[in-house]
């Protein structure tokens, strides 16, 4: 079914999580070595992917991080 306008927020942050699983997956990466990054405990991260709702200094180190593009950022954050 495609995607309606009216719900895109709702579908870039239902979005932002499993690219998130992803690409840590390609990295050989753990939500722990992240956490770490962000300063956070991985319990605090658990359940901010859960949630979906990430503070933008947070957005940036995740996406410099995990090395995103910027097609992906702005696929990822652009309304």
């Amino acid at each position: 079914m495609p995607r309606v306008t009216i719900k895109k927020a709702d579908y870039m942050q239902a979005d932002l999580v499993p690219w998130i699983i992803g690409r840590l997956y390609v990295k050989g990466l753990h939500q722990k070595d992240l956490a770490d990054k962000l300063g956070i405990s991985n319990s605090a991260l658990c359940a901010r992917m859960r949630s979906g709702f990430f503070e933008y200094k947070d957005l940036l180190t995740i996406f410099k991080y995990l090395d995103a593009s910027d097609a992906e950022i702005l696929r990822l954050m652009k309304l």
